[in-house]
C-alpha cells in the first residue's frame, strides 16, 4: 500500500533508524525530493544530492594513471606493478571534508532517479549502497544513503507507470525497504502553506482536489508543478499587468491546458467568497444577496459550517437566519442542510422547546420537518 508525504517521512525515519537504505517510490514531481529535504531540516543533517540520471560510467571513481615512482610496487615473482590510485567524484570529496570538519554531524546522501542510470550507472553504485564503500573508500559512519526511483509498470500499486526506466538489480531490491509514495492532498495542502505557496494556487487544489495530479493532457500536473506555477505568480507584482493568453500558455505549460484554463477563469473571476464570519455577523439580506452568487456547493458547505458553530440555545435570529439560508439553498442542498440539522440534536431540542413561544422557531422546525418527510413521500 502507498504511502502519502507525512506517513511516507515517518516511514523513512524509522528506516534511517534501523541502519537501512530507504528507497522511495513515487510519480515524478510528488514530493520524494522535498521529503527528503524536509528530513534533513528535521535531523539538522547535511543533504548532499546526486542525480543518478544525470551520471555517467565513471563519475564517481576513475583510476588515476601512475604519475610518480612512489606508484610503482617492485615484486619478486611478478615484476614492477602499478598501484593504482582513484579520483573521485566532487560530490563525494566534499562529503569526505565535511564528515571530518565535522564528526558529529549527520549527513544524508540522496541519490535521486536511481534507476533512470544506466545499467552500468547503477552497477558502479551497487558497493556504495550495498556496503557503504567505492572501491577502497569506505563511507564515514554518519553518513546515510537514501534512494529515490521513479515506478515501473511491474511495481505494486504503479501498474500503469509509462516511465523510461532500467531495471533496478535484484540486490538492491533486497537490500534496500521500499517505500511507494502516492500523492495526499491534504499533506500537500499543509506543505504549501508552511512554504508560502500562492494562495489562489491553494484554494484552487481545495476546491478540486484531483487536479493536484490528475489530467486529461499530454502534460500532468504533479505537485512539483502546482509549486512552479505558485512561484510565477508570486513573482508577479501586478497580475493584471499581464494578459490571459501568457498566463494561459506559460501555466499551461506547467499542469496542462485544460486544467489551466479552469484554474485561470478561477484566478479572474470576481471574488464572490462567503465566510462563515460573513453569515453570523452580515445584514441579513446582504448575506443572502453573497450567497446567491455563489455556486451551490460553496453555499451548501458555508451553511453547514454555520450550523455547526450554533451553540446549545439557539436564539430567534439564528433560527430566522437559519430558515433563510436553508431556504436560498436548491431542492437537494435543502434536504442535505436539513439532515445535517437534524442530526444536531441540540437544535432540535432547542427548535422544539420554544415551539409554541417564538414563530421564528416555530417556522423552522416545521421546516426541518417538512423536508424530513418529503425525502420519503
Amino acid at each position: 500500500m502507498a504511502l502519502g508525504y507525512d506517513d511516507a517521512l515517518q516511514a523513512v525515519k524509522l528506516i534511517e533508524k534501523s541502519g537501512s537504505v530507504a528507497n522511495l517510490v513515487g510519480i515524478a514531481g510528488i514530493g520524494k525530493t522535498a521529503l527528503v529535504q524536509d528530513l534533513a531540516r528535521q535531523e539538522n543533517a547535511k543533504l548532499f544530492t546526486t542525480v543518478v540520471s544525470l551520471s555517467e560510467k565513471g563519475d564517481l571513481a576513475i583510476p588515476v594513471p601512475p604519475l610518480t615512482s612512489d606508484s610503482f610496487i617492485q615484486t619478486q615473482k611478478y615484476g614492477k606493478l602499478a598501484d593504482v590510485q582513484f579520483g573521485y567524484s566532487h560530490t563525494l570529496i566534499q562529503i569526505i571534508e565535511h564528515a571530518e570538519r565535522y564528526p558529529d554531524e549527520k549527513i544524508i546522501w540522496f541519490l535521486d532517479e536511481f534507476n533512470r542510470g544506466t545499467v552500468e550507472v547503477q552497477s558502479e553504485l551497487m558497493n556504495l549502497v550495498l556496503q557503504r564503500q567505492i572501491n577502497s573508500l569506505k563511507l564515514p559512519e554518519q553518513v546515510s544513503i537514501i534512494i529515490a526511483e521513479n515506478p515501473d509498470s511491474s511495481m505494486d500499486d504503479f501498474a500503469d507507470s509509462n516511465y523510461a526506466v532500467y531495471d533496478s538489480d535484484d540486490a538492491i531490491t533486497d537490500r534496500t525497504v521500499r517505500i511507494n509514495m502516492k500523492v495526499d492532498v491534504d499533506s500537500w495542502i499543509k506543505w504549501a502553506n508552511e512554504n508560502d505557496c500562492s494562495a489562489q494556487v491553494v484554494d484552487f487544489i481545495k476546491n478540486n482536489p484531483d487536479y493536484l495530479y490528475k489530467g486529461p493532457d499530454d502534460i500532468k500536473p504533479t505537485p512539483r508543478a502546482w509549486e512552479r506555477v505558485s512561484k510565477f505568480l508570486n513573482s508577479i507584482t501586478n497580475l493584471e499587468d499581464v494578459n490571459d493568453q501568457v498566463l494561459l500558455e506559460v501555466i499551461s505549460g506547467n499542469i496542462g491546458r485544460t486544467i489551466a484554463t479552469s484554474f485561470l477563469n478561477d484566478l479572474r473571476k470576481p471574488d464572490n467568497k462567503i465566510t462563515i464570519q460573513d453569515l453570523t455577523n452580515d445584514d441579513l439580506s446582504v448575506v443572502l444577496q453573497k450567497l446567491h452568487d455563489v455556486d451551490e456547493a460553496t453555499k451548501l458547505d458555508v451553511i453547514s459550517e454555520f450550523i455547526d458553530n450554533v451553540d446549545d440555545h439557539v436564539s430567534d435570529e439564528t433560527a430566522n437566519r437559519i430558515y433563510q439560508y436553508v431556504e436560498s439553498l436548491s431542492e437537494d442542498g435543502k434536504y442535505a442542510a436539513a439532515s445535517h440539522l437534524i442530526n444536531k440534536t441540540h437544535i432540535a431540542t432547542s427548535l422544539y422547546s420554544k415551539y409554541e413561544s417564538s414563530d421564528e422557531q416555530k417556522k423552522l422546525y416545521d421546516k426541518l420537518v417538512e423536508l424530513a418527510f418529503k425525502n420519503y413521500r
